[in-house]
């Protein structure tokens, strides 16, 4: 089952949030942290709700086995670019004992569903080179890759 998650069940996203960040201090150690309190990530899931964003869990038999975090964002014009709107994925995780039910997939189609009764047209989501998992899903649910990023240590 998917569902919109309520701020007083935040503390059920911490065992998933220590997954998702673990792969990426894993790989990253300079930016990631893994010394975050548990008060400080659940602060930080409490802004984004705060923020007017969303998180979607998905249920298995009574405990959450994968969440979305999805943030509108609305950008004016600037002399460069066009008034825009879309949403940015901007963590999805789920849980390692649960993957390849399709559970990214349906927290994916959830938010699509809420996007499109808002109004939505578009989403967009930052993934990094060496999470394979989630290139498969996004390109799975028809997301095109838009650019590159660099980075260069001196």
């Amino acid at each position: 089952m998917i569902r919109h998650l309520e701020q007083v069940e935040l503390a059920k996203l911490l065992p998933l949030s220590r997954q998702v960040n673990a792969i990426h201090e894993a790989e990253h150690p300079e930016p990631y942290r893994g010394d975050a309190k548990a008060e400080e990530v659940l602060g930080f899931f409490a802004d984004r709700l705060e923020e007017g964003g969303l998180i979607f869990v998905a249920e298995e038999e009574g405990r959450i086995c994968g969440f979305l975090v999805a943030l509108p964002i609305i950008r004016p014009a600037t002399p460069f670019l066009h008034a825009s709107k879309h949403v940015e994925l901007d963590q999805i995780c789920v849980d390692e004992a649960s993957r390849g039910k399709g559970i990214g997939k349906k927290l994916i189609e959830a938010m699509e569903a809420w996007m499109r009764v808002q109004g939505y047209r578009e989403w967009k989501s930052m993934v990094h080179d060496f999470n394979q998992h989630s290139q498969n899903l996004m390109t799975g649910q028809g997301a095109q890759a838009l650019g590159h990023r660099y980075r260069k240590e001196v």
